[in-house]
């Protein structure tokens, strides 16, 4: 939380710039009713420089707190409570011209100059301070849980970092990242996932960046003191108890898992964050995280074309001169393997047209799931059609990939809305549980029972009939 006292003209306008960032609080004793009404702030109306309006203001739970008055005596009254009632916020106070030692004695983080500095740049101080809080904090986790449940007389070890079950490069960079900056912090980590790596591109990635990954089915959680979820905020894409879980670190918004840390932001990736924390860190990417990194960014927005927001573009420049690009175009061009191929053969030949423009295509019982996006994306190619949908059957499963380049359609959205599944706007997948079906022996009943299900709930959730086209 933020707590900004003194909401004057320059107070509203740092205010009106760092709202998106996070929660704020206002407390300033001038304001009127109808600004109350019209704000999107918590406001507290009350003399700051009494200890009982700063508690109402829940200042214990601010981690950021400036002091933006004009008044030399007020702001170093409310400076002295603030150091006292919240030692551990980053303090930000207004400098009063004529008064070079107003704040002298006081543990203050930050004096600005309101004349020589912009709301602009306040803003900006809060962003990097919010930043520098949150790495603290990451660090001290590490640490305190190492020392306090880590010795070699348990066997316990350091962190472990889970990405979501079946990792894309995306979910790989980041963990690769945090397993550097863990081990700045001297702390040792694994990197985990309980499902498969089927994707071409990212068996290629793990190879020739020789990422140490290991399965969760191979390894016991409980031996670590530590754990990391990267990529992922969602109890559906993870197999172990979300209670566990220590860290979280993820651009997905609308998390339903609630740990001691929480990083989760509107952003293009994951690797994206990461990035940040290891700029902030002053931590130099070696070639092959840096290549990582890059590859993460590139792939999660879609050669940012998709949800791009300025940390990704800011990330990928910084990385950009440390990337090895002879190992960033193999691993854009892996050979394909025989079974994706095949799969992206069943859905050209069972491909069925909807309204001329939406392909959905069933390819039966298949193996690796990952070949199914990359079928999807291969039929998205084709003349005419601009949205596609593949499924097919893995163990007990319907898995589901669609993409499309409609801006008029959000497939995270439909997939959530028919099948409980999520994504992106132009990319998204969900999963169903086979159920009845599973007792279908015959392959032929089993297509015609899925196919129909599974079309039949798409078009509905989009609007349109099976008969159009």
């Amino acid at each position: 939380m933020i707590l900004l006292i003194g909401y004057g003209r320059f107070g509203k306008k740092v205010a009106n710039l760092i709202k998106e960032k996070e929660e704020i609080t206002i407390v300033d004793k001038e304001i009127n009713d109808k600004e109350k009404l019209e704000s999107d702030f918590n406001i507290v109306i009350g003399d700051a420089t009494k200890e009982e309006v700063l508690k109402k203001a829940n200042i214990e739970k601010a981690d950021i707190i400036l002091v933006l008055t004009n008044e030399p005596e007020v702001n170093r009254r409310i400076a002295e409570l603030v150091c006292n009632l919240n030692p551990s916020a980053y303090k930000i106070v207004r400098h009063i011209p004529g008064q070079p030692d107003l704040y002298e004695g006081l543990d203050i983080d930050k004096i600005i100059d309101v004349l020589e500095s912009g709301a602009k740049d306040i803003a900006k101080d809060v962003e990097e301070a919010k930043l520098k809080r949150m790495l603290t904090q990451l660090k001290n986790i590490l640490i305190e849980k190492k020392k306090e449940f880590c010795s070699s007389k348990n066997g316990k070890k350091g962190l472990l970092i889970i990405t979501h079950r079946n990792p894309d490069p995306d979910a790989i960079a980041s963990a690769m990242a945090l397993k550097t900056i863990a081990e700045k912090w001297e702390v040792t980590s694994d990197i985990a996932y309980s499902g498969n790596i089927g994707y071409d591109e990212n068996k290629a990635m793990i190879n020739l960046l020789e990422v140490e990954i290991l399965n969760l089915k191979d390894i016991d959680i409980n031996k670590y003191c530590v754990i990391a979820l990267v990529d992922s905020s969602s109890s559906k894409y993870i197999d172990i108890d979300p209670e566990k879980i220590d860290i979280v670190i993820d651009h997905h918004q609308n998390p339903d898992i609630s740990a001691r840390y929480m990083d989760v932001r509107n952003v293009g990736a994951t690797a994206s964050i990461l990035t940040q924390y290891l700029m902030e860190l002053n931590i130099e990417p070696t070639r092959k995280l840096a290549t990582a990194l890059f590859y993460g960014i590139q792939t999660d927005t879609d050669y940012f074309k998709r949800n791009v927001s300025k940390l990704d573009f800011e990330a990928a420049s910084y990385l950009q001169p440390y990337i090895d690009a002879t190992i960033l175009n193999m691993i854009e061009n892996p050979e394909i393997s025989t079974e994706v191929m095949e799969v992206i053969a069943k859905a050209i030949m069972n491909r069925k047209i909807i309204k001329g423009n939406i392909a959905l295509a069933y390819v039966e019982e298949i193996s690796n799931r990952d070949a199914l996006p990359q079928a999807a994306d291969f039929l998205l190619k084709m003349e005419g059609i601009s949205t596609t949908f593949v499924y097919g059957i893995v163990g007990d499963k319907i898995h589901i990939s669609a993409r499309t380049k409609d801006l008029r359609i959000n497939l995270g959205e439909i997939l959530r809305e028919a099948f409980g599944g999520g994504g992106h706007q132009t990319a998204a997948a969900a999963t169903i549980p086979l159920g009845i079906f599973a007792s279908v022996s015959d392959k032929e009943s089993l297509r015609k029972l899925v196919e129909e299900a599974i079309t039949k709930k798409i078009l509905e959730v989009m609007g349109v009939r099976e008969g159009q086209g």
